[in-house]
């Protein structure tokens, strides 16, 4: 399941970031590695950024980004 398959409240695991090394370092460094567990707090309509909570903060990535996070649902 992809970071933008999750809906807003929920919260998620990250499995795999299936981007290009230089996102993925600066992902890393914001704390989405696999097995954190993030919140999407919003997502903006027409295509906008995914909002995020990863600890005890919020992080924006573009749809294109959030695309390529793959994850599994907390929920279940």
């Amino acid at each position: 399941m992809k970071l933008t398959e999750i809906e807003s409240g929920k919260e998620c695991r990250i499995k795999a970031l299936k981007v290009e090394p230089e996102l993925k370092k600066k992902l890393l460094e914001l704390g989405l590695f696999p097995g954190q567990v993030v919140s999407v707090v919003q997502k903006a309509p027409f295509g906008g950024p995914v909002k995020i909570k990863v600890k005890d903060y919020c992080l924006a990535l573009r749809p294109s980004e959030a695309e390529k996070i793959e994850v599994e649902n907390c929920d279940e």
